[in-house]
């Protein structure tokens, strides 16, 4: 009776992989955090072949003033923290053991809990469906100059399957103040703004989700003085911004 009982467990268990697998299609997965955590938001990226992931990759975009994704900001230096080189090794242990609820690594020290967490939906939310441009990846740029308004407008955009997937619009303020960044600068009150339609990082966050939405800079029209009437509750210049995007997506051609 005990081997008719462990027989089954195992056909079970054998059954519950199989199911897996199959449910699995093949393609290129994505998700991304809610909210930043220390200043970086995370994303995952999956590939999947034959039921299975084949390859993942757990990257950030951060806050920082002039700052490219995590990983490319650690190969430049302006992340010392050791984060691209834990997070290498939790991509790893999820390829060769498949397992999507590990809530330790061994030889990692982060919390790897968030990064499961957006695997599971990223498989969850199925394959990220073909796009426009050709090379995937995190891209990062800037307008060649600072605007009317003392800012180096950036961009980090992510590139998913051939589809922009986020957008992140930043800016280098060129004033003293305590954080160059304009957005940090933006959420403490240090960049105010008579706008009735919000804050500079509330009219950025809406100009962003508008190219993610359009997939192109080139299709949205901008006036001469730099603003667009194309984009709802935006009233603030997105020239430079457009510029910085355009520039960023050539490597993604």
């Amino acid at each position: 009776m005990m081997k008719k009982l462990s027989l089954i467990v195992v056909l079970v268990i054998l059954g519950t992989v199989t199911v897996f697998a199959q449910t699995l299609q093949n393609g290129i997965y994505w998700a991304q955090a809610r909210q930043y955590a220390g200043g970086w938001r995370d994303q995952v990226v999956l590939q999947v072949q034959g039921g299975k992931i084949i390859s993942a990759s757990w990257n950030s975009v951060g806050l920082g003033a002039g700052l490219p994704d995590r990983k490319a900001a650690a190969r430049a230096g302006k992340d010392n923290s050791g984060w691209a080189a834990q997070v290498e090794k939790a991509e790893a242990f999820l390829i060769s053991s498949q397992n999507t609820n590990a809530t330790s690594v061994a030889g990692v020290t982060i919390p790897v809990v968030p990064f499961f967490t957006l695997v599971k939906a990223a498989l969850a939310a199925g394959p990220v469906p073909k796009g426009i441009y050709n090379k995937d990846g995190w891209y990062y740029a800037q307008a060649p100059a600072a605007d009317s308004y003392q800012t180096i407008n950036t961009a980090v955009i992510t590139v998913i399957n051939g589809t922009i997937k986020d957008v992140l619009w930043n800016g280098i303020l060129q004033m003293k103040v305590p954080d160059l960044s304009k957005i940090n600068t933006s959420v403490a009150g240090g960049y105010p703004m008579k706008a009735p339609q919000g804050a500079w990082q509330v009219q950025a966050t809406k100009a962003a989700a508008a190219l993610v939405n359009v997939q192109d800079p080139s299709k949205i029209t901008v006036k001469a003085d730099g603003k667009t009437d194309a984009i709802s509750g935006v009233t603030i210049q997105v020239k430079d911004f457009l510029t910085a995007a355009s520039q960023a997506l050539q490597g993604a051609k």
